[in-house]
């Protein structure tokens, strides 16, 4: 199983102007808040509480994240109406590749879709998994309908269980649409764009490796608004950074700081998903990196462990003072050291990426051969990661490679026998392999080391077994 959040919690506060609500007057699942005149934030009430940015321009309508699929893209679509009319919709941004905020893209086919240039490869090949990402939303609308069935309708509970099932369905009625297609970016850049639309500019900025391998950030000058995306992710009220193997942190550190301390200001910071940022809580987050990357490098050059590093870096009290009231110190402790551990890796080798780059330049087996070696060297030359390995095995099958997948899981078994995720993984390995048997025998292993792997349960259940 692919590596998940297990629990997102954060508070969504006011800023900016105060925002008319007709999204919610007529039942569609938004509220609307007008940052300025001309860009208005249309926050998804689902579990991922998803900004959708309309842009108003000269020209047309720009529309900033098309959510994930053609069913909740069409009520945006028709949330948008109800707020600035029937206007012509231009453009459809893509801030990343992640398709649960791009694959609603289809819903506008008058628009030209806008990503970077890395976007339509990694797009084409999680559309083999359009089935998968369905099924994962099957046990969530189950359990939404049951709890639906056993709680007070007008209680808190119902209405998170609404957004469940809400989200389930919208997932799954769209994308098992007849003729459903993954649209990939019509207009792409590498690293920098312009547009002129008249009254407004977009400036789209690529910011690197991240969150995912396309994070872009658009700064919209004339309005003093700066888009983020998805580069921070809100888990547990703490802004996670960093889901990519090898991350570009110099290169975040350019472009924040190009935008954040260039000539033109920026008054209001958006987010991908939850509440708008101020300038300085983006700032923020930006001199923690800042500081944390420069020490991890120090830390680094004396060649003392990561345990050592962890030891000598605390959090900063700024960092603490940020992170605000509802998080505890112990998991901002756990936050911190996990940050230290992300930024070390990026000064170590990555045993992942020198088994991917065998495996590319001689096959499996030399990749399995040097997989031995690495595994023989001194302590902390290279860097081991049960995920980046994990994610390594994915995009395997995702390029079709089955049994080269297979054999990377198994690794991952073996270096991590103690890791539900991992049983999980190699079982659905098999379970694209036609190994129905092995393929149960690990989800059940799966299972005993975490009793909560709902994953676990709708395959064994398609596979026509008990959990």
């Amino acid at each position: 199983m692919k590596n998940a959040v297990s629990r997102i919690a954060i508070v969504i506060v006011t800023l900016c102007l105060a925002a008319p609500v007709a999204a919610e007057e007529v039942g569609l699942p938004f509220s609307v808040t007008r940052v300025t005149d001309n860009v208005l934030v249309f926050t998804e009430h689902s579990p991922w509480r998803s900004n959708h940015v309309v842009i108003s321009t000269d020209r047309g309508l720009v529309v900033v994240d098309p959510g994930g699929s053609p069913a909740i893209a069409r009520l945006l679509r028709q949330a948008i109406a109800n707020e600035l009319g029937q206007r012509r919709i231009v453009y459809v941004v893509n801030h990343h590749d992640h398709w649960g905020h791009s694959w609603g893209s289809v819903a506008f086919p008058e628009a030209l879709v806008i990503g970077h240039e890395d976007s339509a490869q990694i797009m084409e090949a999680t559309a083999n998994f359009v089935d998968v990402r369905m099924d994962r939303f099957r046990p969530q609308l189950e359990e939404a309908l049951t709890e639906l069935a056993e709680v007070d309708p007008g209680s808190a509970d119902a209405k998170t269980a609404r957004e469940r099932r809400d989200q389930a369905e919208w997932i799954i009625s769209g994308l098992s649409e007849p003729g459903f297609e993954v649209r990939t970016p019509d207009l792409s850049f590498s690293e920098r764009l312009v547009l002129d639309l008249g009254n407004l500019s977009l400036e789209f900025h690529y910011l690197g490796r991240g969150h995912s391998a396309t994070d872009t950030m658009l700064f919209i000058p004339e309005e003093k608004v700066l888009l983020i995306g998805c580069f921070f992710f809100i888990n547990e009220g703490l802004p996670l950074f960093g889901f990519q193997p090898q991350l570009d942190v110099d290169r975040w550190l350019e472009v924040f700081g190009e935008v954040l301390d260039g000539d033109a200001p920026v008054a209001h910071v958006v987010p991908g998903q939850h509440a708008l940022w101020t300038p300085d809580e983006l700032r923020g987050w930006r001199d923690y990196i800042s500081g944390l990357w420069r020490d991890v490098q120090e830390c680094e050059a004396e060649g003392i462990t990561l345990a050592t590093t962890q030891e000598r870096l605390p959090v900063p009290a700024a960092t603490a003072e940020l992170a605000g009231v509802a998080i505890d110190d112990e998991q901002l402790q756990a936050y911190h050291r996990a940050n230290v551990e992300l930024f070390w890796r990026q000064l170590k080798e990555n045993a992942s990426a020198l088994f991917e780059q065998t495996l590319n330049e001689r096959g499996i087996e030399a990749a399995l051969a040097r997989y031995d070696e690495l595994r023989l060297l001194p302590e902390g030359e290279v860097f081991f990661s049960e995920n980046d390995f994990n994610a390594l095995g994915y995009r395997l099958l995702l390029d079709q490679q089955v049994e080269a997948a297979i054999a990377i899981f198994d690794l991952n078994v073996k270096a991590n026998p103690e890791s539900w995720n991992v049983y999980d993984s190699l079982g659905e390995a098999h379970m694209a392999h036609g190994d129905r048997d092995r393929a149960i025998e690990l989800y059940r292993r799966s299972l005993e080391l975490n009793p909560d792997n709902g994953n676990a349960v709708t395959m064994l259940e398609r596979l026509g077994v008990e959990p």
